[in-house]
């Protein structure tokens, strides 16, 4: 008798429009018949995984509890898949002022790297920690590995996003890259001049499971930036894109074939 593929979905923190991730993402899961999904804004449910193939997380500035990353740890470690976006490995802290509007939001001082004390055994399980990230532009994925069931067969494609800078934690199977360089507004670390391909995609594995991290995928609601202000400009980064829907539709394939 056949069972449903079981995936629990984060989508909650801060700044981002995570009821259009949470839309975008349920609707592709429903294309495949054998998949149930369960809905989550925090971590607070990871420590009832049994019965589930995967974990799916879009989230920024939300970290799980000691005891909650320890719970993902070991469900990817038993052979579970968790697939990471966009700001999961990001969490934010101010300096204090001046403030400044950065990338049309204002916001109270620069953004700092997100500390080696945050969150550490979640971030050594996604394998990067953010760092910073440029103005929005159009970016050109490059498919650096085509020999991994979420790439084989994809093409190069284009989207429009946030070129996101991070710092690698981990030996990873990098599978999607992208060149890019300048100024990041609003960062302590604001200027980036090297230029190598930076992961877009990249795989590792952890025990018998899985992990799978990109950074793509900013969107920004009209009241997604409060308390910082009060409306910000609407942006809806890659998540109408045909590109970025089968990057996603490909990532969500692979989950479902866990255990």
């Amino acid at each position: 008798m056949s069972e449903p593929v079981r995936i629990h979905l984060v989508t909650g923190g801060k700044y981002h429009d995570f009821d259009l991730a949470r839309l975008v993402l349920l609707n592709l899961m429903a294309e495949d018949d054998r998949i149930r999904v369960r809905c989550a804004d925090d971590f607070s449910g990871v420590g009832d995984l049994a019965g589930f193939a995967a974990v799916v997380l879009y989230t920024c500035d939300l970290m799980p509890l000691d005891e909650e990353a320890q719970a993902l740890v070991d469900f990817v470690a038993a052979g579970g898949r968790l697939l990471a976006l966009h700001g999961a490995n990001a969490g934010l802290e101010f300096t204090d002022g001046p403030e400044i509007v950065a990338s049309g939001v204002r916001i109270p001082g620069l953004v700092k790297p997100t500390a080696e004390t945050v969150a550490p055994a979640f971030m050594d399980l996604l394998g990067s920690r953010f760092v910073a990230h440029l103005s929005a532009q159009t970016m050109h994925i490059h498919v650096e590995d085509a020999d991994h069931p979420i790439t084989r067969g994809l093409e190069d494609f284009t989207v429009t996003d946030e070129p996101y800078i991070a710092q690698p934690l981990c030996d990873y199977r990098t599978l999607l890259t992208a060149r890019y360089k300048g100024e990041a507004p609003g960062y302590l670390l604001g200027q980036w001049d090297d230029d190598p391909p930076r992961p877009q995609l990249y795989v590792r594995s952890f025990g018998a499971g899985e992990v799978a991290y990109s950074p793509l995928g900013h969107a920004c609601g009209r009241f997604d930036a409060r308390p910082l202000m009060d409306e910000a400009p609407v942006v809806r980064g890659p998540w109408d894109g045909a590109a970025f829907k089968d990057l996603l539709r490909r990532c969500i394939c692979w989950l479902a074939e866990a255990r």
